[in-house]
């Protein structure tokens, strides 16, 4: 059934917009003389969430359970969050932590491993929270500027900054995930954080 904000269509395209270990694009207004990186981290900050997930393995001596944590990216006005699948894909308990500390519980609506992507559906939005606006990853080109923004080994909204230094299409880089459009970059990226391309 089509959702008001996002179909698995939708979904499915936007799985060409994942970076190289990071995940979906996020548009960032063009730089202005005055706009600083952190004026551009400020804006970006509130739609950037961390991901919690539990899950667990059944093997021959019993079940283990176990944790993953990674970032999203609040992407519709309803809730919706774009994470990487292998944070949530197959997971029980699910907890998306949003810039001020709020805590609010997820499920997986729509899931993608061959492009490493999941859309969550959050069981309500905290007050003051912010969409981020989707890019248009056919744009990116080498040599563009890059803000990474995150929670690697789940330190919140932590920021990291580079370039764009290389790219490859779809189904040139990992047989495994044919979907997902892989861009290089300089910038530090740690485990959980997401890409955040700036127009220039």
């Amino acid at each position: 059934m089509a959702d008001t904000c996002w179909t698995n269509q939708r979904c499915a395209r936007l799985a060409l917009a994942l970076t190289f270990l990071a995940g979906p694009l996020i548009g960032v207004p063009e730089f202005a003389a005055a706009q600083t990186v952190r004026d551009v981290f400020q804006k970006v900050a509130p739609s950037v969430v961390v991901i919690r997930a539990k899950g667990r393995d059944v093997t021959s001596g019993g079940q283990t359970r176990f944790s993953e944590t990674g970032s999203g990216v609040l992407v519709c006005q309803d809730g919706k969050v774009m994470t990487a699948a292998h944070v949530v894909h197959a997971m029980d308990e699910i907890e998306v932590e949003f810039l001020r500390g709020e805590t609010v519980t997820a499920r997986v609506v729509s899931s993608e491993p061959a492009a490493d992507l999941s859309l969550l559906q959050l069981e309500r939005v905290p007050s003051g929270s912010k969409v981020a606006p989707m890019a248009d990853s056919s744009t990116v080109q080498v040599g563009d500027d890059v803000i990474i923004v995150g929670a690697p080994y789940g330190l919140s909204h932590s920021l990291s900054v580079g370039h764009i230094s290389a790219r490859w299409p779809p189904n040139t880089v990992y047989r495994s995930m044919p979907l997902a459009e892989f861009f290089q970059t300089d910038a530090v990226i740690n485990t959980g954080t997401r890409a955040a391309p700036c127009s220039t």
